[in-house]
């Protein structure tokens, strides 16, 4: 599992210094345009930095090594026929083997190391051990978030992710696209009423979901059968779309 992870600092320095101003730029651009002089975003930024440290929360941010899980694995796991069942179930996987965890990450050229790519969808709660040697998916979308710590990787691409949404055509780079964003939310919904809320919304979500997964594979570029060469990437761009829940107190 990650417990040697998680003894890692969350003050670990990124290992490129401009992975923050990934984030950052856009978010910078779209406060800019909008009128905030810059003595004045210097200034917020700088309350925005020392007021976590006052802050009691003992959950920890911490790095697990991935830039993101790929959600193509347990995407391929429920739809794929190799890896049903007969009632169209996903079946229990080894992790090696010719129907396995492995060729699940094979298929969707997946870099990682399969073992440590397995400890993080059971640490997430996304896989169980259900035998000396087979594992079953239990949890048909990947949660980030779980009551000891937050990883660092998957959270900070959600927040790079919904930054270029949501500041498109602020003026970062004429070459950037146009990305779109909907939200539907109501201030009339009772506390009660959340969890109910957040499953119908997953499920529906999921549906959704498998159809842009679909799209998507079917406009993969992908290596020839056989050759090791590898993709250019001059003209690929990583696309996609995210689903995320709204619950937030009213002032």
């Amino acid at each position: 599992m990650l417990r040697a992870a998680k003894a890692k600092s969350s003050k670990t320095v990124a290992s490129k210094g401009t992975d923050v101003q990934i984030l950052l730029k856009p978010v910078a651009a779209f406060l800019r345009k909008s009128g905030f002089p810059k003595s004045m975003l210097i200034a917020e930024w700088r309350v925005a930095v020392n007021r976590p440290l006052s802050s009691k929360s003992r959950l920890k941010v911490v790095r697990i090594g991935s830039d993101f899980l790929d959600a193509g694995v347990v995407s391929r796991w429920l739809r794929d026929p190799t890896y049903l069942n007969h009632a169209g179930r996903p079946v229990d996987l080894p992790l090696r083997g010719e129907r396995s965890i492995s060729a699940l990450m094979k298929a969707e050229q997946v870099p990682y190391s399969p073992s440590k790519m397995l400890a993080l969808l059971i640490e997430f709660g996304t896989v169980t051990k259900v035998g000396a040697t087979r594992y079953r998916l239990i949890r048909q979308s990947l949660n980030y978030v779980i009551p000891e710590y937050l990883p660092f990787e998957p959270n900070f691409r959600f927040l790079v992710d919904a930054a270029h949404a949501c500041s498109g055509g602020a003026g970062v780079t004429s070459q950037a696209p146009r990305l779109f964003w909907h939200t539907a939310a109501s201030t009339k919904i009772q506390r009660k009423h959340f969890p109910a809320f957040l499953q119908f919304a997953n499920q529906r979500g999921l549906l959704l979901m498998r159809e842009i997964d679909d799209w998507l594979e079917s406009h993969e570029v992908r290596k020839a059968q056989g050759t090791t060469k590898a993709i250019g990437t001059k003209n690929m761009r990583r696309i996609g779309l995210g689903l995320f829940g709204i619950c937030a107190d009213l002032k």
